[in-house]
């Protein structure tokens, strides 16, 4: 009697195993699919107005791989609670050939006018090559990669220049230049420059408040009409990543504390440039409002194309990846290819004919180049 009731126990207990791991396996879906949600709304959502969603949106690549993970599980499980993370990733597919494009782009019905060849660069003060090259190596190289491409248009973000007379002279075939550059405390010039080979009018900055980061445009004129070019280096994390990542693949016990604080200190410091970000994209939108002439918007925005400032940004223009790229569009080394955050944009009229990202290792961004056509008006 006594083995009949411990029997009818164990019974009983492995009834409820399934359903409790059943119960817990659909709670995980529903978090899953909940912080795939949030992140496809961090695009609409001024971080300075409420700033959760968008760290949704910056770990977008990783909960899209949770989510499809999930998905695999439910489906080997013969789960019904399938559904949820099928609904939850199809609204991806919308943002999908914003990172990765696969396939040869087809040929572009070109508009008329003459091509424009415009390349954007985070060049890190031509001082952080894997290749432990010195400053000098890497102008040397950089002047071999614009004299092989021959873009007519070079943006720049964290240029260098021993002194101003070099940033005036360096990388001679552009005749035509546009720059503001900040002077370090051991006097050296940091900044952005525009290097142009046509002719510059108008031209002009936008500083940030409390920032080294800034926006300069130059008004180029080509082939008998202005384009306005923007050169924008917006607010950068305060936090280093790759120290992060070190910290805690080092081996050494990190307690739940120093994690903790970690964690916190780094997402209250992000939060800070999400909120500086949206207030330089707000700045330069108001200048672009002033021009009556077509506007091209390049340069680093520090942020994924899953951000209120990619959006925002690209509203009413063409991305010259999404129209013209192939392959991963991720443009920061030290984790590609899962982080796109250098940009060309164009307006919506004119015809990409390419967009290519170069492997070219002298800083830790690869420099993209897009070819266009802005039709004459």
């Amino acid at each position: 009697m006594g083995s009949k009731k411990k029997s009818n126990v164990k019974n009983a207990g492995r009834r409820r195993s399934p359903l409790l791991f059943g119960i817990t396996f659909r709670a995980i879906l529903i978090v899953a699919a909940a912080a795939m949600f949030l992140s496809y709304i961090a695009v609409y959502v001024n971080p300075s107005k409420f700033s959760l969603p968008l760290f949704f949106g910056l770990y977008f690549i990783p909960l899209f791989a949770i989510n499809l993970f999930l998905l695999l599980a439910a489906l080997l499980r013969r789960s019904p609670s399938a559904w949820i993370t099928t609904v939850a990733l199809l609204p991806s597919l919308l943002y999908s050939e914003q990172f990765v494009k696969i396939g040869k782009p087809e040929p572009a019905t070109v508009a008329q006018g003459a091509a424009l060849t415009i390349e954007s660069y985070n060049i890190g003060m031509f001082s952080s090559s894997d290749k432990k090259l010195t400053r000098q190596e890497c102008r040397t190289e950089m002047a071999h990669h614009l004299k092989e491409h021959n873009p007519h248009i070079v943006c720049l973000q964290e240029f260098f220049a021993e002194d101003y007379r070099q940033a005036d002279t360096i990388f001679g075939q552009y005749p035509h230049r546009h720059y503001h550059l900040f002077k370090a405390r051991n006097g050296k010039l940091f900044g952005n420059i525009i290097l142009s080979k046509f002719p510059i009018g108008e031209k002009g900055r936008l500083s940030f408040p409390n920032s080294t980061n800034l926006s300069i445009y130059a008004d180029i004129d080509h082939a008998g009409q202005t384009l306005r070019i923007y050169n924008n280096h917006l607010e950068s994390y305060n936090v280093s990543f790759m120290a992060l990542v070190h910290k805690f693949g080092s081996g050494k016990a990190i307690s739940s504390d120093e994690l903790k604080r970690d964690i916190v200190d780094t997402h209250e410091k992000m939060k800070g440039t999400f909120i500086k970000r949206s207030e330089q994209v707000d700045q330069i939108l108001g200048n672009i409002k002033k021009t009556p002439h077509q506007t091209i918007i390049c340069g680093d925005f520090n942020d994924t194309p899953m951000s209120y400032t990619y959006h925002t940004l690209a509203k009413k223009r063409q991305d010259t990846f999404e129209e013209a790229g192939s392959g991963f569009g991720g443009t920061f080394r030290p984790i590609w290819p899962l982080l796109r955050i250098d940009y060309i944009l164009v307006p919506q009229d004119a015809t990409c004919l390419s967009h290519t990202i170069h492997k070219l290792e002298l800083s830790d961004h690869y420099p993209t180049i897009a070819e266009i056509v802005v039709p004459e008006q």
